[in-house]
């Protein structure tokens, strides 16, 4: 049977040439930027964190005075069901103002060194509210300008099949503007812009309105400060700040009713019953394919017990671009030999190369060359990690062995020393405590890569040793016949198999009465 042949396009003689006819941009795109674009509805905070900073940034780039601190305050309102974002940078000037925020994909950020680059994060938070505001007022306006984002509308529209109206007949359709003389609005600062979500919706525990849940989110992905507590936090800044990162900014929730920094502290919880601390930071650099630095970063000295509890924030490498996350802590874990091991480190990578950029919803980086070069820089730093982690779990257990044979040995001793027993006996006991010295002794050994652990388990090993040769347990090695030698291999095995000294020394005395031995025994 004759199939037909595949025709190919070379055959064809032809000219490519633009399209000329309408492109037509639906209704629908608006329908994605405004709540399909993040999986997680808290990214909207992540988005607004983002602009206001970059506006903090252009502030202070154009030399403006600040009549506060530089940075942002959230308020939240759960009678009204609104939260409103404020800042006191840069500003949109009112000339400017609708055209900019009705923009979409339109952002004047590209190729600049601030963070945002597509102009659809402002309209993040459409998609959870009934209606979205900005307010505003920049350098020298005489007005406080507004824009209101009809979301309700939106939803009907977008349900409507009798409105075949495109995007920018949408767009016409659900946004409102008004401005306001400053003379009336004297109760607002001379320079801010924010964002306020009205009638926000009721998720899940109402995370978009919990406090708690957003300052726990925003401590960990909004470029913040570390707690003053935090020893190291000082040379971290530096580091970052030495290789062009921007200083941190503050952010306050409910009008001062705490400000928002990171969770590390010096000591922290790993379960119930086990803190961990942090004994230093390292500092990070990872080339680019060009040989520049593409990242840089840190990563804590502690002792690895085990993964960080996703509650509090701490575990895992985490990946930023303008010292704003990027994904979650999960991030690296492919690269790391046994992924578990991802969230039982703490530090952070900072990708600094202007060739690597974030993808649309911030959760991975742009595929490219230069951000595949820069994963295998990822994978040898984490098989680093792990071997970190590999080195302290044997390092951990070595101690809990050397603990152990002390322990035993201190138990062997008491009830030696507590009770005249026989000689075959206390020779018994005191050939065990050697065996378990020894033991002790070549364990401890294993453990010279950490000086300071080293130096404490001898210390303890020659105090248990000084123990045991003052305890008065008399050897009566070379003072038996050869069948006394056979019972003390026999009451050695009694002895050497029970879980408890003082229940081995009661059988071992059990089965010495019932035989009768000469004087010497």
């Amino acid at each position: 049977m004759k199939t037909n042949a595949a025709v190919s396009l070379k055959l064809l003689d032809s000219i490519p040439t633009s399209i000329d006819g309408e492109v037509i941009v639906g209704k629908d795109i608006l329908d994605l930027v405004a709540g399909a674009m993040y999986v997680n509805p808290l990214d909207i905070f992540r988005e607004y964190i983002q602009n206001a900073a970059d506006a903090i940034d252009q502030a202070k780039d154009n030399g403006l005075n600040f009549e506060d601190v530089p940075g942002i305050s959230i308020t939240f309102d759960q009678i009204s069901r609104s939260v409103t974002i404020r800042d006191n940078g840069i500003s949109i000037p009112s000339g400017e103002f609708v055209r900019r925020l009705t923009a979409v994909g339109g952002s004047n950020k590209r190729g600049t060194t601030l963070r945002g680059l597509r102009g659809v994060g402002r309209l993040s938070g459409l998609g959870y509210c009934q209606e979205l505001i900005f307010r505003g007022r920049s350098e020298g306006d005489v007005e406080v300008s507004e824009l209101r984002w009809d979301g309700k509308r939106l939803r009907e529209l977008l349900r409507d099949k009798s409105f075949q109206g495109n995007l920018s007949d949408l767009i016409r359709s659900i946004v409102t503007i008004s401005s306001v003389p400053v003379i009336q609005a004297a109760n607002l600062p001379n320079r801010f812009f924010e964002v306020e979500l009205c009638k926000v919706s009721r998720l899940k525990n109402d995370q978009l309105l919990n406090e708690d849940i957003v300052r726990n989110y925003l401590s960990q992905v909004a470029p913040v400060p570390f707690i003053n507590q935090f020893t190291y936090g000082d040379d971290i800044n530096a580091h970052l700040i030495k290789h062009g990162i921007r200083e941190p900014i503050s952010i306050v929730i409910n009008d001062g009713k705490g400000q928002v920094t990171r969770n590390i502290q010096n000591q922290f919880a790993i379960r119930e019953g086990y803190t961990d601390e942090v004994k230093g930071v390292e500092f990070l650099e990872f080339p680019g394919d060009d040989g520049e630095v593409a990242a840089i970063g840190w990563v804590c000295d502690h002792s690895y017990y085990g993964a960080l509890p996703k509650k509090h924030g701490l575990g895992g490498i985490r990946l930023r671009s303008g010292n704003i996350q990027i994904g979650n802590e999960t991030i690296l874990a492919e690269f790391f030999p046994e992924s578990r091991f991802c969230c039982w480190a703490i530090g952070e990578i900072h990708v600094i190369s202007k060739q690597i950029l974030p993808n649309g919803r911030r959760d991975e980086f742009e595929p490219s060359n230069h951000y595949t070069h820069l994963q295998g820089e990822f994978a040898i730093f984490a098989k680093q990690i792990a071997k970190c982690i590999r080195i302290k779990s044997e390092q951990r257990n070595r101690l809990r062995t050397v603990n152990n044979h002390l322990l035993n040995i201190q138990e062997w001793v008491s009830v030696a020393s507590g009770q005249n027993l026989p000689l075959v006996v206390n020779t018994v006991i005191k050939e065990i405590a050697d065996e378990k010295l020894k033991l002790a002794h070549r364990e401890a050994e294993k453990m010279e890569a950490n000086a300071d652990q080293h130096t404490l388990v001898k210390a303890k090993i020659n105090e248990i040793q000084t123990l045991l040769e003052n305890s008065g347990i008399n050897h009566g090695e070379g003072r038996f016949s050869e069948f006394e030698k056979a019972f003390t291999a026999a009451i050695k095995v009694i002895l050497s198999n029970s879980t408890k000294p003082d229940d081995g020394v009661k059988l071992s005395l059990r089965v010495l009465n019932a035989i009768t031995f000469p004087s010497t025994v």
